[in-house]
């Protein structure tokens, strides 16, 4: 999924939702938890996972990232 975002380079999903900071750090982090939610048949989540993917993707590289995360 974060193949293409150089500051997450070869990192598993639970390396980047272990990561701190904020910026991209905290919308990856978010990410995270949203993709887990979507997967989650025990989760009654409001966003499929390929919408999660286009919502990181639409605002990555460059756009608001606090938005999306918020």
């Amino acid at each position: 999924m974060f193949d293409d975002v150089p500051e997450f380079a070869g990192l598993t999903l639970p390396q980047v939702a272990s990561l701190g900071g904020g910026g991209i750090y905290a919308l990856g982090r978010h990410t995270v938890a949203a993709l887990l939610n979507s997967a989650s048949a025990d989760v009654d989540y409001n966003l499929s996972t390929a919408q999660v993917i286009s919502m990181f993707n639409a605002a990555y590289p460059g756009g608001d990232y606090e938005a999306l995360k918020n």
